[in-house]
This record gives C-alpha cells, structure tokens and sequence, in this order.
C-alpha cells in the first residue's frame, strides 16, 4: 500500500497536525490526498512557571472565596478553578480594577486566552490589556469584549508584542457592581 500526498498542497502545509494526517493517510488509488490547509492548531498557552504578580489595585485576602482563592496568582496558575476577586471581605473595591503579572522576562505574544470564573459571578465584560519591558512604559495592545461563559475565549492582538509585564485593566463588569473576577489569563505565541 502506498502513501500518495499531493506535493504542492503539502508544501503549503506548515502543520504539524497535516503533516500527521498526509503521512498517516493511505490511498489504494491513483488520486492525490487533499489537504485541508485551512486547519489551524489551538494555541499553547506560555509556561507561567516563575511568574509573579507585580501589583494589583485590590485582590481577596481575607479568604472570603475560599482558602487561597482571590488572589492574582490564581490567574496564571492553569486552574480554572481558582480565580482572582476583587476585594470584599472587611473592604471595599473601588474602579479602577487592574493587576500586573511578571513573566521574568520578554516573550513574544500573538494572544491571549481568558477565562471567566467559573461560577459566571462579577465575571468581566470589557477590559484592556497594556505591555511593558520595564513595568513603567506601557502600550496598550488592545480592548477585548468577553463573553459571561466558562470555556476560553481567545483573544488575538493586532500585532505580535514582545513584552515582560502583562497589566490587565477592568473597564465593565457584566453585573455592574465595583467588584471583579477572573479565572485565567493565558498569553500564547
């Protein structure tokens, strides 16, 4: 049995899922192999492991979701079940909403997955994300609309950045009040 693979589509191809899927499939017959170059993979998430949260203008401390819930570590910490919370237990939230995440050092990043906490409660309608090498000049990349869901919602920027702060900027919350919460942020290459 032979692997035929049109050449020319393959080419094109710069997929590794295509890839596996020409190799992997066989034809007894004379005709090439289609290839769906249109096919995209999901994006990788960056690994976050080392990174810190640089500040933050209100996070739960007082352990008012939970034992270790409410804190900005929860955004990066690939569990979509814990997430960060405004302050409320014994304070009080005021907007502006933002935190700013460390990565250590610049990464190229084409977007950003986020996440809404997953009981859909202060969850984040509207928010802008700024980028920084030196967590003093920021550029925005962009103001994102989210959706009150549990599944990831990838956000792709308008260029590709190099950044090593992340500053996530709360502009609506979809129930109104001064609080916020959001499970995860994931920037991806």
């Amino acid at each position: 049995m032979k692997a035929l693979i049109n050449i020319n589509t393959f080419k094109r191809s710069h997929f590794l899922g295509i890839l596996m899927l020409a190799i992997l499939s066989y034809s007894c017959s004379p005709d090439p192999i289609l290839i769906d170059t249109s096919l995209k993979l999901p994006p990788v998430p960056l690994d976050t492991d080392g990174w810190v949260v640089e500040s933050y203008s209100s996070q739960e401390d007082n352990n008012g979701e939970g034992e270790g819930n409410g804190r900005v570590f929860n955004t990066f910490d690939g569990n979509p079940d814990t997430f960060w919370h405004t302050c409320w237990l014994g304070c009080t939230a005021e907007p502006p909403h933002f935190f700013v995440i460390d990565m250590l050092e610049p990464k190229e990043i084409t977007g950003i997955i986020f996440t809404q906490r997953q009981s859909l409660s202060r969850n984040i309608e509207v928010l802008s994300i700024e980028v920084s090498n030196d967590n003093s000049s920021w550029t925005s990349v962009g103001e994102f609309t989210l959706e009150r869901i549990k599944a990831g919602q990838d956000k792709v920027l308008p260029e590709v950045v190099s950044a090593r702060y992340i500053k996530l900027n709360v502009i609506k919350v979809f129930d109104g009040t001064n609080n916020a919460a959001l499970a995860e942020i994931a920037p991806y290459f």
